[in-house]
């Protein structure tokens, strides 16, 4: 797969004055429908009500029209037991900084602060407190006559959050900027979900077409971005965790055996926030947006 060809010619240069930005980009710059994919050793797999309803072929095209605004974080203090009731986490945080007001017995104050925040609290040398974010996403390839397709939760690790990606390949904080960076919309463009080739548990993001270029998925991804589903989805509720609704063990499809041996994710570098640096403009001309699109679309 060529991973160089995208509808964003240039990685880092801004292009200003694009347009206004929507609603999901502007709450992304601040900082049912519903089923389940579910991101799981190079395989997008389906889940409908807790069941496995068959797998996706990869790369995924998908429209995100919803985003948890942070970085959100959820802790067990039991060790995953694939044979277990699902049950709802022991401590949970929708923005990252501290834990939500409803837990009984919140770990810590803070995130930042939390014992299970260490290195080394969990499994080897990772956390025990881990890093999650959610998005909302509608499928293009499932719009179409009467057809308005169906929204979709996907949960995301760390591996596929932070760090810089390469290319056009982006992990989806990087990407999140990229797309804004660019004077686009989040929810304006399709996005190619893909597995990383050197490792399997991480998904990248890449951009390779305007949503515009298809009127029935636009007023299809118009409708989702302000669904209630969409907002449901993409946060960690009271109602939820009761019910363990949010627990990878019930959503997910059921590891063999042998696989679960293996339960410890690398650890990947928290962000670290840094002064917003002023974007240099090229020297060379860039080209247009519209060429860039048709270049894709003839590879």
């Amino acid at each position: 797969m060529n991973n160089e060809v995208s509808i964003f010619k240039n990685r880092d240069v801004a292009v200003t004055g694009k347009k206004a930005p929507s609603a999901l980009t502007q709450s992304l710059m601040k900082a049912s429908r519903l089923k389940r994919i579910s991101p799981r050793n190079g395989k997008f797999v389906r889940v409908v009500n807790g069941d496995t309803a068959g797998k996706i072929a990869e790369p995924m095209r998908v429209v995100l029209v919803g985003v948890a605004p942070a970085v959100q974080r959820v802790f067990y203090a039991q060790a995953y037991d694939p044979a277990a009731e699902a049950t709802a986490p022991d401590c949970w945080s929708n923005d990252g900084n501290k834990p939500d007001a409803s837990i009984k017995k919140p770990q810590c104050g803070t995130c930042e602060t939390c014992p299970q925040n260490v290195k080394g609290s969990g499994q080897g040398a990772t956390r025990a407190c881990r890093f999650e974010r959610r998005i909302a996403v509608v499928l293009p390839d499932e719009v179409g006559g009467n057809n308005e397709g169906d929204l979709y939760q996907i949960k995301l690790a760390s591996k596929s959050i932070f760090g810089k990606g390469a290319g056009q390949l982006f992990p989806l904080n990087a990407y999140i900027d990229y797309v804004i960076a660019n004077g686009e919309n989040i929810d304006g463009v399709v996005t190619e979900m893909s597995f990383d080739e050197d490792d399997n548990q991480v998904v990248l993001f890449r951009a390779v077409d305007f949503v515009v270029s298809d009127p029935a998925l636009r007023l299809v991804v118009d409708e989702a971005v302000e669904s209630p589903d969409a907002q449901k989805a993409v946060v960690l509720t009271v109602a939820a965790v009761d019910k363990g609704e949010d627990s990878e063990e019930k959503f997910e499809e059921k590891p063999k055996k042998a696989q679960v041996v293996k339960q410890v994710e690398e650890e990947v570098a928290e962000p670290i926030k840094r002064a917003t640096k002023k974007v240099t403009p090229p020297t060379e001309p860039k080209g247009s947006l519209a060429d860039v699109v048709s270049a894709w679309s003839d590879d």
